[in-house]
């Protein structure tokens, strides 16, 4: 009897242990997917980031619909460097001159360099952009744009905001642990927001992901909710 005791208490050690390693072992793998398939979308929403920024330059506004955004990257040009040949005097600056009167005036000359915008922004494959690269397939990153009046400026400010849906990009993962991470994301109120029209197929309330921009502060200039 002793001896059955003994070997029952050995199996059930190694079988503690197993569970421990097992528990141990499977959450490493969870946070190892989780931080490669963020990276990979974080790239993505940094793609649309660049193709935002190259459209203002040339539209002196924001993009608000991600198939533009791509029509854009795919057939149209963005400046790719200016030749400068001429400067400026000190006396055409002290006479109130411009560099573009100089131009006019044919006193300078500047030339500039265009490329198409996807070899300027090194997208390979604009038509990716509306997708969610990793997870769910299929899933689309939702793009957005406002205007709100900004109180230190007294203008209205155009506003950008685009974000993948933890739901979509960690598809396919643990749901138990997806699960968890929404909950303690709720709790360090990290990686959310509040729920869009467009989503509400979210029973719980509240969006969890990654994003770029926020349509409810002026001063954010496209920075991303992971920084």
């Amino acid at each position: 009897m002793k001896r059955l005791i003994n070997i029952l208490l050995v199996l059930c050690t190694v079988g503690l242990a197993y569970a421990c390693y097992w528990s141990i072992s499977s959450e490493t793998n969870f946070a190892a997917i989780k931080a490669e398939r963020e990276q990979i979308v974080i790239n993505r929403l940094q793609e649309i980031k660049s193709a935002e920024e190259q459209f203002k330059m040339i539209y002196g506004n924001y993009c608000g619909d991600i198939d533009s955004l791509i029509a854009f990257v795919k057939n149209e040009r963005a400046v790719d460097h200016v030749i400068k040949d001429g400067e400026l005097t000190d006396d055409q600056l002290e006479a109130g001159m411009t560099e573009r009167e100089a131009v006019a005036q044919g006193l300078i000359k500047r030339d500039t360099v265009w490329v198409s915008a996807a070899e300027k922004l090194n997208i390979a494959n604009p038509d990716s952009l509306k997708y969610v690269p990793v997870g769910k397939q299929g899933a689309l990153i939702e793009l957005r744009k406002d205007e709100m009046f900004n109180m230190k400026t007294n203008e209205m400010d155009i506003l950008v905001e685009f974000r993948a849906r933890l739901d979509d990009y960690l598809y396919g993962v643990d749901d138990k642990r997806v699960k968890n991470l929404k909950e303690d994301l709720k709790k360090k109120n990290k990686n959310r927001a509040e729920l869009s029209e467009s989503n509400t197929d979210d029973t719980e309330g509240t969006w969890y992901g990654l994003r770029m921009g926020d349509l409810k502060d002026t001063s954010n200039k496209m920075a991303g909710n992971w920084d």
